[in-house]
């Protein structure tokens, strides 16, 4: 080997090898320039992209020493990619370097490199390899479009769906989902995707009705998905039967059969419910003077009976015919709160909020101020009323909304209630259960409302102010009422709930009045309870006549005077008295005895009521021309005047 250059692995890796061994090898330590690979091989990147690290070559002389200055060249030789540097000289540690840009397309990339002086060559490999997977498609998977109730959570989550460039789905990618109209609330904001790369969140509706809006975005897709949902009102499907009811209007109503309509007083619910053709009456109780209002007919608006809708208000209706109307509004009371004001007495009320304590009648006794100071919960079943006094009951049903109860207190007292407003989620009409055809014939009416005038006896006006009784003289049942300053006439109802007979046909009323004035007096009258009364509920009484009661008793003089054959003899009366006319002679001989009767205390002036004398004896023969006295007796009054008969 002497005289023979060795390679720089042969001397610094063979040789030694066999010596360590025991081989005797003679040679005179000079080898030929060499160069090797020290770092970069075998990279990957993606396509057009340059890699990390650069390729890095040593060139060393035979004795194993750096080359400086030595070229280098760097060429690639596959997959089209470029170097930082193509041509280039070692530095004193012998290496030099050049950076590689990945070709456009996947696959190898070679770059061989030369040395100058230096026969072999190096190749170094890359492989351009695909881009990772990122977010670049966000799309709608469900959701869109629903409706709730205002302040409700949606049934449906909204769902969105993240692929990557690739069409696959891509998981843990951060989703955003935000509000932008309506003011709703989300169950979730930010979500990553799952496995399927979905991800979703629900929505709970703003309190104002209308467009909800949410927008969903992923930081690095342009686009984004847009959800809509509808926040409607509450709304309540009220389906009534022919028949009476115990009814409570559930919301504060702003819609009917989607049209916008108040219910604010009881002649707004009569219109809403069909009026005349639909509704016979509408019954309300004022529990503090225990007094019953009924609301009749359009008339009616604007009176007494016309009373505006409370949150806990109870009122009866009796329907000529089944209907059904859906309801929207807001729920009574404040926010979530509301009461039942008690009176001691009994007490006519609805539920005004959905109570998740009150499920069924019983659980009202529940509530303070209606346990230990109502024993007893009446409600109207089917036609008949029922009483509950506890859990357990027979009756004790399941309470819905729209319902009202009698409440017999005790003492008088609120009761809180809380929670959400009545609805139901149905809002397609259905048939009304019970359904019947027009107003049933019955011998008895749990309800009759009498209507009529008193009106003054000379002048026809109507009078203001009287006090109204009406006595049921086939059952000493007795109602007052006042006739009031704005209102021409009376309007009483009477109620009964307990054995639900305010009236049977036959039955005699007799109704009277009580003048504020002491010196006007009211003729009193009776009804006869016909067939018609029962089965509208209602009678259309003739007028009491208003007349004046004189302050002093007086006997007037008779007119005509002189007369012939016949005169009027009037007087006035300031007291009820018997009241007996004598008439007398010259000579002083009893003529004629008149004896008139029991009389009220009134004005006797008119010939309808001044005492009438034929110019006839007692024994029915006309008396002679000439002067008579005539004497009136009243009760302690006493008096007398003289006329004459001229034939």
């Amino acid at each position: 080997m002497l005289g023979n250059p060795l390679s720089y692995l042969s001397i610094h890796t063979h040789i030694p090898t066999l010596q360590s061994r025991g081989v005797t090898v003679e040679f005179n330590n000079q080898a030929h320039p060499a160069f090797s690979k020290v770092s970069g091989d075998n990279q990957e990147g993606m396509a057009n992209e340059t890699l990390e690290k650069p390729f890095v070559v040593e060139a060393r002389d035979g004795n194993g020493s750096a080359l400086l200055g030595v070229s280098v060249t760097f060429t690639v030789v596959a997959g089209g990619g470029t170097l930082s540097v193509t041509n280039t000289t070692t530095d004193g540690n012998g290496r030099a370097q050049s950076l590689l840009t990945l070709g456009p397309n996947l696959g190898t990339n070679m770059v061989a490199v030369s040395v100058e002086g230096i026969s072999q060559t190096a190749l170094f490999r890359a492989d351009a390899i695909p881009p990772p997977p990122i977010p670049t498609t966000l799309k709608y998977v469900s959701g869109n479009n629903q409706s709730g109730l205002t302040g409700e959570a949606l049934m449906q989550s909204f769902v969105v769906e993240v692929r990557d460039q690739y069409d696959a789905p891509m998981e843990g990618v951060a989703v955003t989902f935000a509000v932008s109209i309506g003011g709703g609330s989300l169950s979730d904001i930010s979500v990553d995707t799952e496995a399927d790369g979905l991800a979703q969140s629900t929505l709970t509706l703003g309190s104002d009705p209308g467009t909800n809006t949410v927008e969903v975005k992923v930081e690095a897709i342009d686009e984004l998905v847009t959800f809509n949902a509808i926040a409607d009102v509450p709304k309540f499907l009220w389906s009534l039967p022919a028949g009476i009811r115990w009814i409570h209007v559930p919301l504060k109503v702003t819609v009917v059969d989607d049209v916008a309509t108040t219910i604010e007083s009881i002649g707004d619910l009569y219109d809403a419910l069909g009026g005349a053709s639909i509704v016979v009456y509408l019954v309300t109780l004022d529990s503090q003077t225990q007094e019953w209002f009924g609301y009749f007919s359009t008339s009616d608006k604007g009176t007494s009976a016309d009373k505006p809708l409370t949150d806990d208000l109870g009122i009866i209706v009796r329907m000529v015919t089944p209907t059904s109307v859906v309801l929207s509004g807001d729920p009574l009371g404040t926010t979530v709160s509301s009461t039942i004001t008690l009176n001691p007495g009994y007490n006519l009320v609805g539920l005004p909020l959905r109570d998740s304590r009150i499920t069924r009648v019983s659980d009202l006794f529940s509530l303070d101020g209606i346990g230990g100071n109502v024993p007893v919960i009446t409600h109207r079943d089917g036609e008949g009323a029922t009483s509950v006094r506890g859990a357990g009951d027979a009756s004790d049903i399941p309470i819905t909304g729209a319902q009202a109860f009698i409440l017999h207190a005790q003492r008088a007292a609120t009761v809180s209630i809380s929670g959400d407003g009545w609805y139901n989620s149905s809002t397609t009409a259905a048939a009304p259960p019970m359904v019947l055809s027009g107003v049933q014939a019955r011998d008895t009416t749990p309800v009759l409302a009498l209507r009529g005038l008193i009106v003054d006896e000379g002048t026809g006006v109507t009078k203001i102010g009287f006090r109204v009784k009406v006595k049921n003289l086939s059952t000493n049942e007795m109602v007052t009422t006042t006739t009031g300053d704005g209102e021409a006439g009376y309007q009483l109802t009477v109620v009964d709930i307990e054995t639900a007979r305010a009236a049977r046909i036959g039955d005699i009323l007799e109704i009277s009045a009580q003048s504020p004035d002491p010196l006007v007096g009211v003729q009193p009258l009776q009804y006869t309870v016909m067939t018609e009364d029962v089965k509208w509920s209602l009678i259309q009484l003739p007028a009491l006549v208003a007349y004046e009661i004189p302050a002093e008793t007086e006997l007037l003089a008779n007119y005509p005077n002189p007369f012939n054959p016949e005169t009027w003899i009037p007087y006035r009366l300031a007291e009820d008295a018997f009241v007996m006319l004598t008439i007398y002679d010259q000579t002083g001989q009893i003529v004629r005895t008149i004896d008139v009767g029991h009389q009220t205390a009134a004005v006797y002036e008119n010939r309808a009521k001044a005492i009438y004398w034929d110019g006839r004896n007692g024994l029915g023969e006309q008396v002679s021309s000439g002067m008579y006295f005539y004497h009136l007796s009243a009760g302690d009054y006493s008096a007398m005047r003289k006329m004459v008969i001229l034939k």
